[in-house]
């Protein structure tokens, strides 16, 4: 006779309770990967996929407005896993000019020579001899100027076709 108790100190019938429980602890671990998903479109707001589970079977979320690697495609660095951990970045860091605006031709200039000439402003396009913003040629015409001009081009306009004050005679077939 046995009193029903193992080596370990559990009474008999403790595989079949482990089994349960091993089972048991499976289908919640499935449950919480499954459950790992994006939220539905409209709430997802704030939410940004921060992990390979986050992808699920693969494809990135275009309103997610970062670099997404989903299953590790296209990220460089020979780690395919994702999750980082590569010791190289070609992230940069966001410079702002003295008015807090952000400055774009650091963006631009990436990937390129030193010494390659990026035009990413609108005075880089300009001469030389017109290199500041503040110009006066530059400037839009005030209200009296534009009133000039377009009463100078009525004028030329109505001497081309000189119907200045000739009246409009409709005639009826």
């Amino acid at each position: 006779y046995t009193s029903g108790v193992n080596k370990d100190g559990v009474s008999g019938g403790s595989d079949e309770r482990r089994r349960r429980h091993q089972q048991a602890q499976q289908q919640q671990q499935a449950l919480v990967t499954a459950s790992r998903a994006a939220p539905p479109y409209g709430h997802r707001k704030g939410w940004l996929p921060r992990s390979q589970e986050d992808f699920g079977d693969g494809g990135a979320f275009p309103e997610c407005h970062i670099a997404q690697y989903p299953l590790g495609m296209g990220k460089g660095g020979g780690d395919s896993g994702g999750g980082g951990g590569g010791s190289t970045s070609n992230a940069l860091a966001v410079q702002l000019d003295d008015k807090g605006k952000v400055k774009y031709d650091v963006l631009a200039r990436q990937g390129h020579a030193k010494d390659k000439i990026v035009y990413s402003k609108l005075t880089d396009l300009l001469p030389s001899s017109i290199t500041s913003e503040d110009d006066p040629e530059l400037q839009r015409p005030s209200i009296e100027e534009i009133e000039d001009t377009t009463e100078k081009t009525r004028q030329a306009l109505e001497k081309l076709t000189q119907v200045k004050d000739c009246p409009v005679v409709l005639l009826s077939v």
